[in-house]
């Protein structure tokens, strides 16, 4: 992890400036946070304003582990006795820091919840705790027990034996109501398959995919 330095400066962009000297980084590749802010004009002539900050870069190594100790310390405080480990090794990728955590632990079945439901409001939890720290361009992926490539391998093979069926029946099939990320991986296994199309139907979060034969596909609306 990069190290952690303090400046002071006239304004936070001055304190700024000097942080960015020192850790060898654009400025905008800096999370900080102020430490003291005072002005001491009244005493005495050219005393001026003081600016104190904590800086570190924004590296994919920090993010990581700012994104361990988060959701570790999300996990004490809703008393859950497991580890969070760091799985395989954060890069960048398309301008965006994607970081990889694994929660071990017993009990997993409570930590994943209902179709992952859980597991996926810890995950945004901690993109939202880790995006506001750094500045956006953080992609933090939260599993347990491999739970979401096991649970894409599931909705894989769901999806081709529901494409099969519409396929056999000529008629739309309609997969229970899944979250925007499970759409989307029935969507990409389907992708491909010229003899069928598919598409989300509903309202909320929870949508419907429905895999429709190409031959009943015109003049048919699914909204």
């Amino acid at each position: 992890m990069a190290d952690v330095i303090e400046t002071e400066g006239k304004s936070v962009e001055n304190a700024l400036e000097k942080a960015s000297s020192e850790l060898g980084v654009e400025k905008e590749s800096i999370t900080y946070e102020v430490l003291e802010e005072t002005d001491r004009s009244f005493i005495g002539i050219g005393m001026g304003k003081k600016v104190k900050i904590r800086a570190m870069a924004k590296t994919p190594e920090t993010v990581a582990e700012t994104a361990k100790k988060t959701l570790s310390t999300l996990l004490d405080l809703m008393e859950v006795n497991a580890v969070v480990e760091i799985q395989d090794k954060a890069l960048m990728e398309d301008d965006m820091i994607h970081v990889f955590l694994e929660i071990i632990g017993d009990g997993s079945g409570l930590l994943i919840g209902k179709h992952g439901a859980t597991l996926d409001a810890f995950q945004h939890l901690v993109n939202k705790i880790i995006n506001r720290r750094f500045s956006g361009s953080c992609n933090v992926h939260v599993d347990t027990e491999n739970y979401r490539k096991k649970r894409e391998e599931s909705l894989t093979q769901l999806a081709r034996r529901m494409s099969e069926k519409a396929k056999k029946t000529r008629k739309p099939v309609f997969l229970v109501p899944l979250s925007a990320k499970d759409r989307k991986t029935v969507h990409m296994a389907l992708k491909e398959d010229a003899e069928i199309h598919t598409k989300s139907t509903g309202e909320g979060p929870m949508k419907r995919v429905v895999i429709i034969p190409s031959k009943r596909a015109s003049g048919t609306s699914f909204n």
